[in-house]
């Protein structure tokens, strides 16, 4: 009797479920024959192969552009000032690599003057913030001071104790993390030749 009962009570559950499965929108339904383990649905979720992970390359207040985030500062100061308030975003003072990053901040910074990481030392070359000599990408127009900002379409010089505007550029999270990963590679790469 207790078999009868326990098969009686399977049976019963296996009807059940078999109605449940063929009321099931016919796509679905049809999915343990269409499928196997590890297939993908056309049209499901993308796979992290097909790019980044969905999220802000950029912090909340910087601008994202062609892998870089930009911050445009609401407060003034020097030019010294300014490289300080970037290196606590642990960053610099932005720089120029490409003609469209100048058009870029040109168009985002509206018509306020803002402080780029561009400065010499008396007598001596420009360079970038991070060290770099400048490549003459652009001409630099003012007063031959020695520090540079970007104004209405150009880059000019002036006094580094002006207060200005000015904007911090990074690596988005997803260009830092593909530095880190060369960079990495590259050491590993050295220790396989040791």
């Amino acid at each position: 009797i207790v078999l009868g009962a326990v098969s009686l009570t399977l049976f019963i559950t296996v009807i059940v479920l078999a109605g449940e499965f063929s009321a099931l929108p016919a796509p679905l339904s049809r999915l343990p024959s269409l499928l196997t383990v590890g297939q993908r649905i056309p049209g499901d979720c993308p796979s992290a192969d097909l790019g980044p992970p969905a999220g802000p390359a950029c912090p909340n207040g910087w601008v994202g552009f062609r892998g870089k985030c930009y911050y445009f500062s609401e407060d003034e100061g020097n030019w010294t000032s300014s490289q300080t308030h970037c290196s606590a975003f642990n960053t610099s003072l932005a720089g120029i690599d490409t003609r469209q990053d100048m058009d870029f901040m040109v168009r985002y910074k509206g018509t306020f003057d803002y402080w780029i990481g561009l400065r010499r030392d008396l007598g001596q070359p420009w360079k970038w913030a991070n060290g770099t000599e400048f490549n003459n990408l652009f001409l630099i127009g003012g007063g031959g001071d020695d520090c540079a900002y970007l104004n209405q379409g150009e880059v000019s010089s002036s006094q580094c104790t002006d207060t200005r505007f000015w904007i911090c550029s990074k690596p988005d999270v997803f260009t830092e993390a593909r530095q880190i990963a060369v960079e990495e590679a590259g050491s590993l790469s050295g220790l396989e030749k040791l």
